[in-house]
């Protein structure tokens, strides 16, 4: 017995928007870009560490190109913040996630109405709805621009552009591992609409990066072979394993606990269209388009899933990986509260959805998240900053290694300036170059998506850095405690394993024997 196939024809009459849907965009645009750029320029901290080290790589990007071809920076990230970054600064990056955020709301109104939503406008709010896509959106991480350009990779899939998807599909490992998965679909796709000439384009980002990264890194090692070898993360994660539910109990976190619920019915109103390969393949287009906005983020869901739970590839878990689908949830939020208001014949289901994804925001007039500030790490990073700045060491020992990305952020200085900076690995820590102060915080100094980026104590011990107890005891005081001259010269209790360390390469910068006094 052969499968009922349920399937929507290619063209469908698509409702018009009403005039109040067209406010109600325009209201969710408006409130959405203002309190974003709010938020933006206020917030004093970052939402993650790895927010400041992507600005710093956009910061000095138009000044030492290599920073494009950065694999952990990411091209396709890096080149669109690097204009901004130049022009404006933090600011700058910020207001560029905005406009990327708004595109990929925008982008999920355009998907509704051709899969035939009759309230398209909802798409539009449940994306920008979506907590994690708002504080994502004046933050200067790499889910946004990864979103951004894979939502009109589908886009172009649905309208059938496949020289467009091609092309865009082909960015998509220059912005996120996740590409690599995403543009193995593309070919499947290019394939089965007999677009094979269009395969060709794929690799051609790829290689160009590769080709790109060699040249601009001194062309060390065999061509080919370039991104390979500087791929950073490692294979068995450096964060412990969880559990394997995680990112489905957190969810209502990332698409607002009240849209949940609707989320879930969109997921299986989109599938039971297909519910089984074959019914799938022998639907139309638009069919398949449907369904796939529904497997999509479940396939991304499970992937990361399954990463965390046997800790591979650098996974610790963080629900921010869930947001590169940000516009498909809010599309399958869209059709459950679509379905869900039609069936049960209730009223204003704009009006209720508007409601529902703002009144989460009213814990922040309890619990003060927003705007974001340093927490107490970061504060100390400012204040070695700025005690090191003004150090007599700072003579002696010009080249500051560090693991936190708060010194180089509150100093303006990029990682790679060889004349006031030294890298953060295994290797220059092994060859202890003269001249060098290292700034040791317990957690960036160990835990990192990259092996060799996580350095112990015992790794500089071995190399023979010289340990500072005066200085790192000054550093790890109470920072918000005024003290004179004289008592900060005064060797306090030597600081706990938690805390920071400053360590003194062997010799100085005129090559004389680092002593420590």
């Amino acid at each position: 017995m052969e499968t009922a196939v349920c399937t929507i024809p290619d063209r469908i009459d698509r409702p018009s928007s009403g005039r109040w849907d067209w406010i109600a965009a325009g209201v969710a645009l408006l409130v959405f870009a203002g309190l974003s750029a709010y938020f933006a320029a206020a917030s004093g901290g970052f939402l993650e560490a790895d927010g400041c080290t992507h600005y710093l790589y956009a910061r000095f990007a138009l000044v030492e190109p290599h920073y494009f071809t950065n694999v952990w920076g990411r091209p396709w990230c890096t080149g669109l913040f690097a204009i901004p970054a130049a022009v404006a600064g933090l600011i700058g990056v910020r207001l560029m996630s905005l406009a990327l955020a708004l595109l990929c709301a925008l982008v999920a109104y355009q998907l509704a109405r051709e899969q035939g939503h009759r309230r398209p406008v909802l798409a539009l709010i449940l994306t920008l709805g979506q907590p994690l896509l708002f504080l994502h959106s004046f933050s200067e991480l790499t889910e946004v621009p990864f979103a951004a350009l894979l939502v009109l990779a589908f886009w172009a899939y649905q309208r059938r552009q496949w020289l467009v998807m091609a092309l865009l599909a082909s960015m998509l490992p220059l912005g996120r591992p996740e590409g690599f998965g995403f543009i193995l679909l593309a070919a499947v796709a290019l394939m089965a609409a007999r677009r094979r000439a269009w395969l060709l384009l794929l690799p051609v980002p790829l290689l160009l990066w590769n080709h790109a990264g060699w040249v601009l890194c001194g062309r060390a090692g065999p061509w080919w072979r370039w991104l390979i070898d500087n791929w950073p993360y490692a294979a068995n994660s450096l964060y412990p394993a969880g559990n394997l539910f995680k990112f489905v109990a957190l969810m209502p976190m990332l698409v607002s606990p009240f849209v949940f619920p609707m989320t879930c019915l969109g997921i299986w109103r989109n599938v039971r269209l297909t519910p089984t390969i074959r019914a799938f393949m022998k639907s139309s287009h638009l069919s398949r388009c449907i369904v796939l906005t529904a497997l999509l983020p479940l396939m991304v869901l499970a992937g990361h899933s399954v990463l965390y739970w046997l800790g591979k590839m650098a996974s610790n878990g963080e629900l921010r990986y869930l947001l590169i689908m940000a516009p498909f949830w809010g599309i399958l939020s869209a059709r459950g509260w679509e379905w869900f208001f039609e069936r049960f014949g209730w009223r204003w289901p704009v009006a209720w959805a508007g409601l529902a994804v703002i009144a989460p925001g009213g814990l922040n007039f309890y619990y003060h998240a927003l705007p974001i500030q340093p927490d107490e790490q970061w504060r100390r990073a400012r204040w070695v900053a700025d005690w090191y700045q003004s150090s007599p060491l700072a003579m002696e020992y010009p080249k500051l290694m560090a693991s936190h990305p708060g010194l180089f952020y509150f100093l303006d200085l990029s990682v790679n300036d060889t004349g006031r900076a030294r890298q953060w690995n295994l290797q220059t820590v092994r060859q202890a170059p003269g001249g060098t102060i290292l700034i040791w915080d317990p957690v960036y100094g160990v835990y990192n998506a990259t092996g060799d980026h996580s350095i112990h104590i015992k790794d500089l011990l071995d190399a023979g850095w010289i340990a500072d107890p005066k200085v790192e005891a000054m550093l790890n005081r109470p920072i918000d405690r005024t003290e004179n001259a004289d008592s900060l010269m005064k060797l306090v209790p030597p600081p706990s394993p938690g805390q920071w360390h400053v360590f003194l390469s062997p010799t100085t910068q005129s090559r004389r024997p680092t002593v420590v006094r």
